[in-house]
């Protein structure tokens, strides 16, 4: 059964519309471009939401006595932040931080995990692949959430 004249047009205008984009895209030639462009839109993210959101967390605990200290780009993963939550009367060496880091290996353009360490056990938080789900009520959020579960786990 053949198709009729109207559909075999459209199919070949869908084809050279869409068609070399598909082959871009699958043969990989730009995904260092689209991962410098991740990247970037990341660092800003950072800069622009997370970095005033957490700041403005760590000045609320520092009000109730306790301590935080933000690094940028620590470790090999990067972009990446880290957030420590230095409490009062556990140690200064324990280990209670929030960290969030682009993941190079991922699919696609790029992928954001978040995660928190308490005590040398990581639990993974979130992962963004679309950087605009990163609003500041999604940060904040996130930041209270983990900061929750390292204060349950130095109270124990």
């Amino acid at each position: 059964m053949a198709i009729n004249e109207h559909a075999r047009i459209r199919l070949a205008i869908i084809q050279r519309k869409y068609g070399p984009r598909l082959a871009r895209d699958t043969s990989g030639s730009d995904v260092p471009d689209r991962r410098e462009r991740f990247n970037s839109d990341f660092r800003r993210i950072l800069a622009d939401i997370i970095v005033p959101t957490l700041k403005a967390i760590g000045d609320e605990l520092a009000a109730s006595g306790h301590g935080y200290r933000i690094e940028q780009d620590v470790g090999e993963q990067t972009p990446s932040l880290e957030f420590h939550i230095l409490l009062r009367g556990v140690p200064a060496d324990a280990n209670n931080l929030i960290r969030l880091f682009s993941r190079e290996d991922a699919e696609g353009d790029g992928e954001v995990i978040a995660e928190v360490n308490v005590a040398q056990t990581l639990t993974e938080l979130t992962r963004f692949r679309v950087l605009s789900r990163i609003t500041q009520d999604v940060a904040e959020q996130m930041c209270v959430d983990a900061i929750e579960h390292i204060f349950a786990c130095n109270a124990r």
